[in-house]
């Protein structure tokens, strides 16, 4: 895989998206205020067009958008139970000092539950990627053959990366991550500069949604 082509094809995409239709931004920014409405604009670009979409049937939209969200949160679900049985000991130790008749916290109750603290955190880390590197398809094959259970069709979602290569994949997701996580930081920076730079991040924003153009990974 090209990757360097990909990234090129990615910019263009995204110009192509927002750079003189200015239309078009002002709706994406109005669909990350009535968020659900972003998530169904990036539906729309997993389902392979590639031209960008117009921001248009609003409804289906939006539709799409709680079905990503739903899908989103359901992925979700082991990470946070993993998160709960870790830090649920931690809490009721807080819990129990708190209510104690001691005025000052015991810290050093709490140094047992360090390193199961970092375990259960790593273990967290380490499901959550497993889950990104699934999803990611699942989401692409909810899309494009537009049924909500495809986004857990894990079978064919094995299928599809196995096809893509595990190595190639994994190397691809690394590189958006990357380029994700710089955008953002971008764009927290820009938001510090108060309300003029809330405005320019609202501008930024949408493009953080547009990173890939569509590519045939269903």
């Amino acid at each position: 895989m090209d990757f360097g082509k990909a990234i090129t094809e990615s910019a263009i995409f995204t110009r192509d998206t927002v750079w003189g239709n200015w239309k078009r931004w002002i709706l994406l920014i109005v669909s990350l205020v009535i968020f659900p409405l972003i998530f169904g604009y990036l539906m729309e670009i997993f389902r392979g067009n590639p031209v960008p979409p117009e921001c248009t049937n609003w409804i289906a939209r939006f539709i799409d958008g709680l079905k990503y969200l739903v899908a989103a949160i359901i992925y979700s679900i082991p990470v946070v139970v993993i998160l709960i049985i870790t830090f649920i000991p931690v809490l009721m130790e807080l819990i129990s000092q708190v209510t104690s008749e001691d005025v000052e916290l015991s810290m050093s109750a709490f140094v047992p539950y360090i390193l199961p603290v970092i375990g259960g955190v790593a273990i967290a880390c380490i499901v959550s990627i497993i889950i990104a590197l699934l999803s990611t398809i699942g989401f692409i094959r909810m899309a494009r053959m537009n049924r909500f259970l495809e986004a857990f069709n894990f079978s064919a979602i094995l299928t599809t990366i196995r096809k893509i290569g595990w190595g190639t994949y994994i190397l691809g997701f690394i590189i958006i991550s990357v380029i994700s996580f710089i955008l953002g930081m971008v764009v927290d920076f820009v938001a510090e500069l108060h309300l003029i730079g809330i405005l320019l991040a609202l501008i930024v924003w949408p493009l953080s949604f547009l990173i890939l153009p569509p590519g045939e990974t269903a």
